[in-house]
């Protein structure tokens, strides 16, 4: 449902788009620019993608890491993380632990509660871990692309906050700017929102989607906020998309609550399975209504929400 303008119509505004990556994505920033263009009060916005991590590795693969003869099995160039985990759970499924513990004869005719349970661990371990050797390279070049942005931000993340405030200085101060965070993307976003040394630049609202930033606070990672320490949230209002299937997504309400923050957790159910899941919320219209309606919300003036001036 579309919010109901208040006051005089401002002129369209500016979405800065920080994927989870830190790289370029043409088709996921155009899938972005079609959706904000479908919601009437977002028509019209310019969509601007921001590289915050230009210089972080990119396919590195795990090879030279493993013993020799993975070398010439499972290639690399497969890597992709759908695939890896399709594979993985694909020779998980097939097995039955059930069954091979009663053909070992390890489960007795009249098993014991305790017994049977840490047979059945075993066994179940023991299959999970035969699957994942035998696709070890693609598991470990899925997994090696997060963990190398990973890696880059904790590394540079000084750098990366810095290619995302001058963005934020540079867009329209007399229009709306949202900014749009995924992933890592959104650590990023909170990380630079709540520096102490973080000010002047316009931010009407924070919106991530898929975040592991909530994760990372109770992990005392992020850069300004931990359990043990001070600081605040970000001061703009917050929009926290999560969905339950998406393993990298948190909820921040309860985790950020008592630090000044405005922060609303919305969930979404798109039914993905992971990791599919964690790129869902990008073809999903709700989340561009909810983002309008509580911009919408924050232009209002209304308790516990921003003013719309920035932070």
């Amino acid at each position: 449902m579309e919010g109901v303008p208040l006051g005089p119509q401002e002129k369209p505004g500016t979405l800065l788009f920080l994927p989870g990556t830190g790289r370029p994505n043409p088709a996921l920033s155009d899938q972005v620019r079609e959706q904000v263009n479908t919601v009437p009060g977002l028509s019209g916005w310019s969509v601007q993608t921001i590289e915050w991590a230009a210089a972080a590795a990119e396919n590195v693969s795990g090879v030279p890491a493993l013993p020799e003869r993975y070398s010439a099995e499972d290639p690399p160039a497969l890597s992709d993380a759908s695939l890896a985990l399709a594979l993985f759970g694909a020779d998980v499924s097939t097995a039955d632990p059930v069954r091979q513990a009663s053909v070992a004869g390890a489960v007795p005719s009249v098993p014991e509660a305790a017994r049977l349970g840490e047979t059945l661990q075993d066994l179940v371990l023991g299959v999970v871990t035969d699957a994942a050797v035998r696709h070890r390279i693609r598991l470990t070049d899925a997994a090696g692309d997060f963990f190398s942005k990973v890696a880059y931000y904790l590394r540079q993340g000084e750098g990366a906050r810095t290619v995302l405030a001058d963005a934020l200085g540079s867009t329209d101060q007399d229009a709306p700017v949202v900014l749009f965070a995924h992933s890592l993307g959104s650590v990023a976003a909170v990380d630079l929102l709540s520096s102490p040394d973080f000010t002047g630049s316009r931010v009407d609202l924070l919106v991530t989607l898929g975040s592991p930033a909530p994760w990372f606070y109770q992990l005392d990672a992020l850069a300004y906020l931990g359990p043990g320490r001070g600081g605040n949230a970000p001061a703009a209002p917050w929009l926290n998309f999560w969905d339950e299937r998406d393993l990298f997504a948190f909820c921040a309400e309860r985790v950020f609550a008592g630090r000044m923050g405005r922060i609303t957790d919305s969930e979404v159910q798109s039914g993905k399975p992971f990791p599919e899941s964690h790129q869902a919320y990008f073809s999903d219209p709700r989340v561009y209504r909810l983002l309008w309606e509580h911009l919408q919300e924050t232009e209002s003036g209304k308790p516990g929400s921003g003013n719309g001036t920035g932070v």
